[in-house]
């Protein structure tokens, strides 16, 4: 079962930050997971609350402000990612908070000479959002986040995957999905016996904040980074 670092390696790092997701390359992981917003002056920042600890929010400040709160820019995660590692970016957009951000995000990606559209999985809460994706792009995966699953909208997306949370996957869920060709994609992971329960399940991946979850020297790699 594939194990996806939940906004980098964010059991050992400040989440969504570049130290969070070179530490979740050097563990060994093949996937990782984001979060993007945008600032007010227009960068595409990697995020998960639409507001900072102090209460601003993200789309009310300047990059130059966010940086100094380690937030990275999508671009620099695009830069440093390998070859044949995959990012499933997912857009914050309820609301249509921030409009027109699918296509700035696809002409960011484009940007990065290094990554190619199969290393991608687009997912977002936001149906519009992900509709908005598709219509851009009819080739790129989609992953549909969803708290109330049903099949025909992922379908409708030509989704790869369903992602859902760990409190509400159920064997009736991951059946249905397979027999449509979805992937089950479950956060957030952080327990050996749920992991191996959702395993047994055939859940096809989960999202963990420690990417060497499945590892067999978990506790003791975990006790010394």
């Amino acid at each position: 079962m594939l194990v996806i670092a939940h906004r980098g390696a964010s059991a050992y790092a400040q989440e969504n930050t570049l130290k969070a997701f070179d530490l979740a390359f050097k563990l060994g992981s093949s996937w990782l997971e984001t979060d993007i917003q945008r600032s007010k002056d227009g960068i595409l920042v990697l995020y998960h609350d639409y507001s900072l600890k102090n209460g601003k929010k993200i789309k009310d400040c300047t990059y130059d402000y966010l940086k100094g709160f380690n937030i990275p820019k999508l671009f620099d995660l695009l830069k440093i990612t390998p070859k044949n590692f995959t990012l499933n970016l997912e857009i914050k957009n309820d609301n249509n908070v921030y409009p027109d951000i699918e296509k700035q995000i696809l002409t960011e990606i484009k940007k990065a000479k290094n990554i190619c559209t199969n290393q991608l999985l687009i997912s977002s809460f936001d149906i519009s959002s992900l509709k908005k994706i598709r219509a851009l792009d009819y080739k790129i995966n989609i992953g549909v986040l969803t708290r109330n699953f049903e099949v025909k909208t992922p379908l409708s997306l030509k989704a790869k995957s369903i992602n859902i949370s760990v409190k509400r996957v159920t064997k009736k869920i991951i059946d249905t999905c397979h027999k449509n060709n979805l992937k089950v994609l479950v956060y957030t992971v952080n327990d050996l016996q749920i992991y191996n329960k959702l395993k047994r399940l055939g859940v096809d991946g989960i999202f963990s904040d420690n990417p060497i979850l499945d590892h067999h020297r978990f506790f003791e790699i975990g006790s010394t980074l």
